[in-house]
């Protein structure tokens, strides 16, 4: 038995912004653990994210763990957080590091070679190799018989074969969830919440999504049967009335959607459980969504991403305006909450493209509007594209935070006058007086909204107070 502890990073203060104010469980982590128990080793979570501890509380926490590897996953704007983490883990502790999430799956080997502390790069799925990889640690065996990692051999960073597909989901453990601070979950509208992961690939050609690269593009779908035991767990065990489910394309298959809110309804739980999803809008229609909304489902979130059809060309987005304008009309009138997503700084955007979008945004109208700068994240198409094209105006991981700060080149605007029409199109959006009594409803219509509504709220102005890169 080998002592492990994950620790998710303290990235909030990095991203939070406006709308992306929630704060979820760290659920790639709570599969490992959960695997990782199932197959003997003693386990914990620490989510330094949600009980807020900086670095050096963490490793003031991994002291007294006493861990014999340490591991965390992070995004590409969080890279620099788990070096620093790795390093003082390496000086503290002396413990093996192991790093996943999709930047280190996109540069393995440029990772490793940029941070000596990181032992180990997870690249694929790390379920399927999490058992085998923490006993070569702990026993201090040969790594390069662990599937699906990138490692050291004779100081130089090295990839072994490619992990197995992870083909039955419904053999995984559910979520370790009794590690968590489950009470700290909260999303814009809700409070408490939790995450369930239904599915895994996404068949869409967005070029800014680095989903394919990750978890492939054939979709693997887990029983409508074991989702819904995993919710009735969450809600009997942790008292969770609101599941927000992670998949990035929930409704790629109607019949599976339709078995699921069929399970759920002959387990009784519409009016005890609320639920929200995200999916695209040309894969939704009004019947659809009102067997969702039977079903539980109160919030619907779609990407809007331009109002140029030239840019949502260019984004591969592969659906025109007058559908997505029909997506948001349908979700209105099954009754849903909507978040819609956009982007500005999409490569060779031009200042009239950029106005197409605010107007697009504020004749939409979702109830709530994530804006994000468009970002080449490693491991997508845009990021091959900006790098070929010379358009990155920094190569600062740290930087690449797509909701605070512009990391393409834009030859019309500077960064400083991006941020300024950031700001601009958020604070248009959100302070008005119709928005502001579509809000208030909201935080009345359900038990626990009020609260995390007020908390976005506190956060939300103060964001648009100080602008988007705050």
């Amino acid at each position: 038995m080998t002592r492990v502890v994950l620790v998710n990073l303290p990235f909030q203060g990095r991203i939070a912004a406006v709308a992306q104010t929630s704060v979820g469980p760290p659920m790639g982590l709570a599969y490992v653990a959960a695997v990782l128990e199932e197959a003997g080793h003693r386990v914990d979570i620490l989510d330094a994210n949600a009980i807020r501890l900086d670095q050096d509380q963490i490793l003031e926490r991994l002291g007294s763990l006493r861990p014999e590897v340490v591991g965390t996953t992070a995004a590409t704007p969080s890279i620099g957080l788990a070096a620093e983490l790795a390093e003082g883990v390496r000086e503290r502790l002396g413990v093996p590091f192991v790093v996943g999430g999709p930047h280190v799956a996109a540069l393995p080997l440029e990772t490793l070679a940029a941070h000596p502390a990181f032992d180990v790069a997870v690249v694929g799925e790390g379920e399927a190799i999490a058992d085998r990889l923490v006993r070569a640690l702990a026993g201090g065996g040969s790594l390069g018989g662990v599937p699906g990692i990138a490692h050291r051999e004779g100081g130089q960073p090295t990839l072994t074969g490619p992990a197995p597909a992870l083909e039955e989901l419904d053999e995984l453990p559910w979520p370790a969830r009794h590690l968590l601070p489950n009470d700290r979950y909260h999303t814009v509208d809700a409070w408490p919440m939790t995450c369930v992961i239904a599915m895994r690939g996404c068949p869409a050609r967005c070029t800014y999504c680095n989903v394919p690269a990750l978890a492939g593009r054939r979709m693997r779908r887990r029983s409508p049967a074991d989702v819904v035991g995993e919710i009735l767990e969450a809600h009997q065990r942790y008292g969770v009335g609101y599941v927000s489910f992670l998949d990035d394309t929930f409704t790629t298959s109607r019949r599976w959607v339709v078995q699921l809110c069929e399970a759920l309804c002959d387990a009784g739980l519409p009016g005890r459980v609320a639920w929200s999803c995200l999916t695209r809008p040309d894969l939704v229609d009004p019947e659809l969504l009102a067997t969702m909304r039977a079903a539980g489902l109160s919030r619907v979130e779609f990407g809007i991403e331009s109002g140029s059809p030239r840019v949502l060309e260019r984004l591969g987005k592969g659906v025109e305006l007058p559908r997505i304008r029909a997506a948001f009309r349908a979700a209105r009138a099954a009754g849903l909450v909507t978040m819609g997503f956009a982007m500005i700084n999409t490569p060779d955007e031009t200042p009239e493209e950029l106005a197409q979008t605010e107007a697009e945004v504020l004749s939409i109208d979702p109830d709530f509007l994530q804006l994000s700068f468009c970002t080449p994240y490693p491991g997508t198409p845009l990021f091959e594209y900006c790098r070929d094209h010379d358009l990155m105006a920094t190569t600062d991981w740290n930087d690449f935070r797509f909701l605070r700060t512009p990391v393409i080149h834009n030859r019309w605007l500077t960064p400083e006058q991006l941020r300024a029409r950031h700001g601009q199109i958020l604070r248009r959006f959100y302070l008005r007086p119709r928005k502001a009594a579509r809000l208030a409803r909201l935080m009345l219509a359900r038990p626990g909204a009020a609260r995390s509504l007020a908390a976005t709220a506190a956060r939300g102005l103060g964001h648009l107070a100080r602008g988007s890169d705050g």
